[in-house]
């Protein structure tokens, strides 16, 4: 069973031969090396944020299913805020009177 495609696998090994003339053997497999452990490192980090997740994410649903289980330990329940007092209402004039005006002096102001 083949990894790669052929197409690929040839065009790779034409890319290093001509690295190999021109830089020689050392830095091609030293070019190799670098991204092949680059590539596993970050599959490797790839693995591991899926693991850490799944773990946060198995202890979130334990937890949650801890906390139906007891009902009465759970988060205590939110006190209502106490009222607001009314605001004044002014009363609606009268049909046919004219609203009465209040002129406050400077002093009340």
């Amino acid at each position: 069973m083949a990894v790669m495609k052929k197409s690929v696998r040839k065009k790779l090994s034409k890319y290093l031969e001509r690295l190999v003339k021109k830089h020689g053997a050392e830095m091609t497999l030293a070019l190799v090396t670098g991204i092949v452990s680059s590539l596993a490192a970050d599959i490797q980090a790839k693995v591991d944020r899926k693991a850490k997740a799944g773990k946060a994410a198995k202890a979130k649903r334990a937890d949650k299913a801890a906390r139906a289980a007891r009902p009465d330990q759970g988060k205590p329940d939110k006190e209502k805020p106490a009222a607001r007092p009314e605001k004044a209402v002014t009363p609606e004039p009268v049909a046919g009177r004219k609203p009465a005006v209040v002129v406050r002096k400077r002093a009340e102001r």
